[in-house]
C-alpha cells in the first residue's frame, strides 16, 4: 500500500481539523497504509499535554494511542517549536516521548515529504 504522510498544521482546540487529521490517520491504518506523521506550525501546539475539560475529549491522549495503530514515525519541526517558544516544553513532554517523536528541521522536513507517495494536510 501507499506512505501517506499527515501534516498537522493546525492548533488543537480551534477547529475540528485536528480531530479529524488524527481519525484520519487511525483509519487509514485500517487499509493497510503506512504512516507517517509530521507536527508543524500551531500543530507543535497539540504535543502539549492539557488539563481535560468536561466534555471534551483530551486531543493528547488520543495522540497516545498512535503506536497502537502503528503510526511509528512521528515528527515534529523544530522551527514551529522554536517560533512558538516551546522547544524547551516539548524535548520534556510525555506525549511526544510516548509516539517517540523525532525533531525535524526545514531540510529533513523537504526531504520527508519527497519520501512519501501522498501528503495530506490538515
Amino acid at each position: 500500500m501507499a506512505t501517506l504522510l499527515i501534516r498537522f498544521t493546525q492548533s488543537p482546540y480551534g477547529k475540528s481539523t485536528s480531530n479529524d487529521g488524527l481519525d484520519f490517520a487511525l483509519a487509514a491504518t485500517n487499509y493497510g497504509h503506512d504512516i507517517k506523521v509530521l507536527f508543524e506550525n500551531d500543530a507543535v501546539l497539540q504535543l502539549v499535554k492539557t488539563e481535560a475539560i468536561a466534555g471534551v475529549k483530551t486531543h493528547s491522549k488520543r495522540l497516545s494511542a498512535m503506536p497502537f495503530f502503528d503510526i511509528e514515525d512521528c515528527y515534529v519541526c523544530e522551527e514551529s517549536a522554536k517560533a512558538l517558544h516551546l522547544t524547551r516544553v516539548l524535548k520534556n513532554c510525555d506525549v511526544v516521548d510516548e509516539i517517540d517523536a523525532q525533531w525535524i528541521n526545514s531540510e529533513a522536513r523537504l526531504a520527508l515529504i519527497n519520501s512519501v507517495d501522498h501528503v495530506v494536510t490538515f
